[in-house]
C-alpha cells in the first residue's frame, strides 16, 4: 500500500511541476500526449537530485506549478455547487491556500520516490474540449499503475486539472473533504482551516497523499 502511495503521490507531482530552469513557455503546438512526458520527464530532475533538500524541492514545485496547472477550473472543480458562496476574494484565496496545500502535501512524499518512471499509452478527447492522457507508473518493484492526466486549453496551452491514479481522482477527493467542512462552516470555516494546515505543514488527508 505505502508503495502504491507513494507512486501516486509522484504522478500528481510529475504532472504539476517542472524545474525553474526551464523558463520557455510550453510551446502552443504541443500535443497533450506531449505535454505530459515532457512534465514527467522534466519533474525527474528534480526527484532525482540529491543536492537538493526536500525544501528545495517543495519550493521548485510550489513556484512551477502555476505553470501546468489551471488552479482557477481545479477551485471550481473542487468547490463544485459551493463555488456560488464564495466572494471574488474568497475564491482567489482558496486558489492560493489549496495551491500551497498540494504542495506541501505532495511535497512531503518527494522522499519516497524509487526510481519509479512514467510512460504515455494513450490518449482520449473528453467534453469541453478537454484531453485525457494514459501513462502507466512503472516500478522497479510491484506491479505497474495506471494513471490518468486531465487536460484543459487554457489560451493555447495545455493546463492539468485532474489526476486520476487506479480509479482515484484528486479532484473527487478534495471535493467530498472540503463538502463537509463547508456544509458544516460555509467558506470562511473552509478557509480558516486551510490556513491552519498550511501554517503547520500538515498534509492533506488523501489517498493519493500516502493516508490510509
Amino acid at each position: 500500500m505505502k508503495r502504491f502511495l507513494s507512486a501516486l503521490a509522484f504522478a500528481v507531482v510529475a504532472a504539476v511541476a517542472s524545474p525553474a530552469a526551464v523558463e520557455h513557455s510550453l510551446a502552443a503546438t504541443q500535443t497533450p500526449e506531449q505535454f505530459v512526458e515532457q512534465t514527467s520527464n522534466e519533474v525527474l530532475g528534480i526527484l532525482r537530485d540529491k543536492a537538493l533538500s526536500q525544501d528545495a524541492k517543495i519550493a521548485k514545485l510550489e513556484i512551477m506549478l502555476d505553470r501546468r496547472s489551471d488552479f482557477e477550473t481545479i477551485s471550481k472543480l473542487v468547490l463544485a455547487v459551493h463555488y456560488k458562496q464564495f466572494s471574488d476574494a474568497q475564491k482567489k484565496d482558496f486558489e492560493n491556500l489549496l495551491h500551497r496545500y498540494l504542495t506541501t502535501t505532495y511535497g512531503h512524499q518527494i522522499d519516497n520516490y524509487a526510481n519509479e518512471t512514467v510512460s504515455v499509452v494513450g490518449g482520449r478527447p473528453e467534453a469541453r474540449g478537454d484531453y485525457t492522457v494514459q501513462t502507466r507508473i512503472k516500478r522497479s518493484t510491484g506491479a505497474d499503475l495506471a494513471v490518468e492526466y486531465r487536460l484543459r486549453k487554457v489560451g493555447e496551452d495545455w493546463r492539468l486539472i485532474d489526476v486520476i491514479g487506479e480509479g482515484i481522482s484528486l479532484v473527487s477527493n478534495l471535493r467530498s473533504q472540503f463538502g463537509e467542512i463547508l456544509n458544516a462552516g460555509g467558506p470562511d470555516r473552509l478557509l480558516t482551516v486551510l490556513r491552519e494546515k498550511n501554517a503547520s505543514g500538515t498534509p492533506a488527508k488523501l489517498p493519493l497523499a500516502g493516508e490510509k
